[in-house]
């Protein structure tokens, strides 16, 4: 009898641990796959990367993680691309952004590269692609 008391207190104890914390409680975890866009500006989230193409810039960043309040931060590189393609390296930019719903807000601030912080608002796309630079 003194073995099932110590087993169900045993039991208890890990269950009472396992559980405590809420399944339905937000918590950090690496963004969603897929793609958003507000029509003109695309985002495409892929399982180590990003790609942001915003008319004719262009924008990578590593996947980021979603911490419990919808907020996330990344480093990247952002620029313009008209024409032929630089081989150079691109600039340096910082993503930030919050997922609130169906509703994602992205800030790109790009440094080093005399183009100015732009914020977009996007929802997931309901049809996959991307708007291209013509």
């Amino acid at each position: 009898m003194a073995i099932r008391r110590v087993a169900a207190v045993v039991l208890f104890g890990w269950l009472a641990f396992a559980c405590s914390g809420s399944p339905l409680q937000p918590r950090d975890a690496p963004m969603t796959l897929g793609v958003w866009t507000d029509g003109s500006v695309c985002l495409t989230v892929g399982t180590e990367a990003c790609e942001v193409t915003a008319g004719c810039g262009h924008g990578q960043f590593p996947r980021p993680i979603v911490r419990a309040d919808g907020t996330f931060e990344a480093d990247g590189t952002y620029r313009i691309e008209v024409g032929p393609v630089g081989i150079d390296p691109a600039p340096p930019a910082r993503f930030s952004g919050v997922v609130a719903g169906s509703k994602l807000t992205l800030k790109v601030v790009p440094t080093g590269s005399g183009l100015a912080p732009a914020t977009y608002t996007m929802r997931p796309a309901s049809v996959p692609g991307c708007p291209r630079c013509v």
